[in-house]
């Protein structure tokens, strides 16, 4: 399903729009890092900087670009940006966190077809040359949790990077901060 090659996740940095997003339903993508999104990506620039990342690729969503631009202002790396990693609406999350983490096997569209995008951006980034950084999306996150069989909480926290690899065809995720 996923390519088994080792690589690095962050979600976006914090939006005035996801403090209270329980209430939210859909999430647009002209939305903007606030000041504390701001800050959590200049907090992690360092962590990121120190990475052997080769490739980066991001949502085209602006607070996804936002904290891409911020994270690997020292990274000598080429960059792209893949449509398929979007974020879902409220509605689509709502319903996805809600079947658990087997929500690939259970769910019908849009569900489905939000997860099959997130799959298919998640392969078009991993042919990269790597290891490659994925900055994106919570939807995009519990997707990928899902597929790769990996457990995780509802809600990644703004720009908390995350580094998945793979030992004997079994996933696993390490948060770095």
């Amino acid at each position: 399903m996923i390519l088994k090659k080792e690589f690095y996740f962050i979600r976006h940095g914090q939006t005035d729009h996801n403090i209270s997003a329980e209430e939210k339903i859909d999430f647009p993508a002209h939305i903007t890092l606030n000041s504390t999104g701001l800050t959590q990506a200049n907090g992690i620039e360092p962590i990121i900087a120190s990475l052997p990342i080769k490739t980066v690729c991001c949502s085209p969503f602006k607070r996804a670009q936002e904290t891409k631009d911020i994270v690997t202002s020292r990274l000598s790396a080429h960059h792209c940006e893949i449509e398929e990693l979007g974020e879902c609406s409220g509605l689509i999350w709502k319903e996805m966190t809600s079947l658990g983490t087997m929500a690939y096997l259970q769910a019908k569209d849009p569900v489905r077809k939000f997860m099959q995008q997130v799959l298919k951006g998640i392969n078009q980034a991993l042919e990269q040359k790597g290891p490659v950084l994925i900055v994106a999306h919570g939807g995009v996150h519990w997707a990928l949790c899902c597929f790769l069989g990996v457990e995780c909480e509802s809600t990644i926290n703004n720009c908390v990077p995350v580094h998945f690899t793979v030992e004997n065809e079994k996933w696993s995720a390490r948060r770095l901060i």
